[in-house]
């Protein structure tokens, strides 16, 4: 985890087991950057990627950013295995957790066959790609400080898009790695063995993609709010 940054942004206080997870990972080495202060969860994606995209210029040695949701139990061999598996791909990776509603926290991108929309809580996205997604992303100030809109939420051809499966869209689609975490509903909640064993086979099966698609073009945010949060590295 020493070429790794771990993002996360929270307005709570934290869960036990993310606690124990961020310490962990910052003993292996990874460093921590921490976002606060907003209820707004597109913006505080927004405000937290761009600081992570800021400290991986600061640390050229990074080369993996890992988001992680604050109600999240990963064990430090599991970040590992999902940055290796970025790392290698290329390509944004996501852990398997589930909700309280559904076994797996993501849905196939039905136009990308073999890519996925995910929720954020465990995502590895490899450096040159979200300096990539940065660089297309539209900028804005809030406060007096410039961010990028990497995400938002709204609606599209006759649906709702969240502000999670906006930004595995606009990183041009996830590969959802067989890899269990925890999710923190009032005691963990893990995805069942049979789901984890599906999605093995299927990885097997399907090879790594040469290309991603583009991401989606970004409209200009238009947000009204006053933000006093911060950051920690």
């Amino acid at each position: 985890m020493k070429n790794t940054i771990v993002v996360m942004s929270s307005n709570r206080e934290l869960e036990k087991q993310t606690k124990v997870t961020l310490q962990n990972l910052s003993s292996l080495g990874a460093l921590r950057l921490m976002e606060t202060g907003s209820a707004d969860v597109a913006f505080a994606r927004c405000r937290a990627l761009s600081w992570a995209c800021d400290a991986l210029r600061q640390y050229p040695d990074r080369d993996v950013v890992l988001m992680l949701d604050d109600d999240m139990d990963v064990p430090p061999e599991t970040a590992q295995a999902l940055v290796e598996a970025a790392r290698a791909r290329g390509c944004a990776c996501s852990a398997v957790y589930a909700t309280l509603t559904a076994s797996v926290a993501a849905a196939r991108w039905t136009e990308h066959p073999g890519l996925w929309l995910v929720g954020l809580g465990c995502v590895a996205i490899p450096r040159a790609l979200l300096l990539d997604l940065e660089a297309r992303s539209e900028s804005f100030e809030m406060g007096g400080k410039p961010y990028r809109a990497f995400t938002w939420c709204g609606p599209e051809k006759g649906t709702w898009v969240a502000e999670d499966f906006r930004l595995s869209i606009n990183l041009g689609g996830v590969h959802l790695c067989p890899l269990p975490v925890g999710h923190i509903k009032k005691g963990a909640l893990w995805p069942d063995d049979d789901t984890i064993e599906r999605l093995r086979e299927a990885s097997v099966l399907a090879p790594p993609s040469d290309t991603n698609p583009p991401g989606a073009a970004l409209p200009s945010p238009q947000q009204n709010q006053q933000c006093n949060g911060g950051y920690s590295i």
